[in-house]
């Protein structure tokens, strides 16, 4: 397993700073904490890297914010000035992982997002007799910190770039233990353990959960269990075969590596094996042997993110038709592709 060194002088540079805040605004520029930013750009980004170069830097407090989306979530915001540094360690992080990332393991990468994630799954389902469907219960306020950064500390050698990381980490600390929390993400009164969990709406977490925490486990299922159809997307976990007595080992097996390795539980531990030749939904499609469909909630979110730019289009004194269809484009290819 190759490591990394010279993170921290990167991070730190001008132009890699410059190129964060442009990836961090983009499509953002009408919002009020965002023009401002932009207002005072050169100055807000003097200060930024020479916070981070002295190691002054100190992550802004989390505002969370409750949604639904289709079901309640409890995401976290950050100050714009936060989000540009969260922008700039990606870009740096990510290649270190990806490059060792499984094929099998989708989202939030380029060519593995959810259109190939369901051609993958509708092939599986074709080839195979059986599939089983596992949930990881409560994912992002059951990952543990402290092995996250033991997990970070295997590939990146660099402490001044990892100190950074890790006072990010650690500024969400007990994100979900306040009673009005755990009740707003709909947390079960026994799990997770205090003290845990990566807040939702971060670009760190999402490289964090996608990428970085369960890597092993993807290889593992793999080289170990030798499941012959496997998918992974986020957390949610498929795995297809041709016969139930090996679906049912492996979900024995996977709920035990995932406790020991992760400190995480399955949502469902004896969660059903399908049989292949009905349908599977997933990643909001239906999926069967002669092709998929959207399903309703999928739909939904789409005429919710159409009532939505046309609002905002009112609002803001009218915006031009083909800007309208770009801006929804992407939401209309996942559900009508």
């Amino acid at each position: 397993m190759k490591t990394v060194q010279g993170l921290f002088p990167r991070l730190c540079d001008p132009e890699h700073l410059d190129q964060a805040a442009r990836d961090t605004v983009r499509g953002k520029r009408r919002r009020p904490d965002v023009a401002w930013f932009l207002f005072r750009r050169e100055e807000e980004l003097a200060n930024i890297g020479e916070e981070l170069a002295s190691g002054t830097f100190r992550p802004s407090p989390l505002e969370l914010v409750r949604i639904r989306d289709p079901k309640p979530r409890l995401i976290s915001r950050v100050p714009i000035r936060d989000r540009v540094v969260h922008t700039a360690l990606v870009a740096l992080m990510e290649p270190v992982f990806l490059r060792s990332l499984s094929p099998d393991a989708f989202a939030c990468r380029p060519d593995h997002g959810t259109h190939r994630a369901v051609l993958r799954l509708l092939e599986f389902q074709r080839r195979h007799r059986f599939v089983l469907h596992l949930d990881i219960k409560s994912y992002f306020p059951s990952i543990d910190r402290d092995i996250l950064i033991r997990l970070l500390h295997r590939r990146i050698r660099d402490r001044p770039f990892l100190g950074i990381v890790e006072r990010i980490l650690h500024s969400g600390a007990g994100l979900y233990d306040w009673p009005e929390a755990r009740h707003a993400a709909r947390l079960a009164t026994d799990w997770p353990p205090p003290g845990r969990g990566l807040p939702i709406g971060s670009y760190t977490s999402q490289l964090f959960a996608a990428h970085v925490y369960l890597a092993a486990f993807d290889h593992w299922v793999k080289r170990q269990l030798k499941v012959p159809g496997y998918l992974r997307y986020v957390d949610d976990l498929f795995l297809f075969s041709h016969h139930r007595a090996d679906l049912r080992r492996w979900r024995e097996q996977a709920a035990s590596w995932l406790l020991e390795e992760r400190g995480l539980r399955l949502k469902h531990p004896n969660a059903r094996i399908l049989s292949c030749h009905g349908h599977l939904d997933a990643l909001g499609y239906r999926i069967r042997r002669d092709g998929f469909e959207a399903l309703p909630r999928a739909l939904h979110r789409l005429q919710k993110r159409v009532r939505q730019e046309v609002n905002r289009s009112h609002r803001r004194g009218g915006k031009r038709r083909v800007d309208m269809e770009r801006s929804i484009a992407s939401s209309a290819g996942i559900v009508l592709f």
